[in-house]
């Protein structure tokens, strides 16, 4: 993901400056410049784009390091975010298993309950015969 990051933003450099390039070349075609002028007119323009090739070396490597430090800070979220949910799973496992605990016992009560009565009505009921 991040090599897609870094090669679009050097294909949007990149364009700029080949787009900066263009745009002189129009100029000079279209200006009404005398021949001299124009050589200094290009001149300047030729100066401008030897600086910013210049910086952008420097200018890739501030983006590399900062999508690095945002890369590295996702990363620690996500793994907190990790670490919180399977804590959350272990709670809602625990408050299941708790539950199942008192559902089983207070069926087996029932059961015994049931059994219980059964044998006082059984008993009852054998007396009257």
């Amino acid at each position: 993901m991040s090599n897609d990051n870094c090669s679009d933003s050097s294909v949007a450099v990149l364009s700029f400056l080949a787009g900066t390039v263009v745009g002189a070349a129009i100029a000079l075609l279209t200006t009404p410049k005398t021949g001299p002028e124009a050589r200094e007119l290009l001149s300047g323009y030729g100066a401008d784009l030897k600086e910013r090739v210049a910086k952008l070396p420097e200018e890739l490597k501030e983006y590399r390091e900062t999508s690095l430090e945002r890369g590295m800070e996702m990363i620690e979220r996500g793994k907190a975010m990790i670490s919180r949910g399977t804590e959350l799973a272990n709670q809602g496992k625990e408050f299941l298993d708790e539950k199942k605990r008192a559902l089983s016992e207070a069926i087996e009560a029932g059961k015994i309950a049931m059994e219980e009565e059964r044998e006082a009505l059984s008993q009852k009921l054998g007396e009257s015969d």
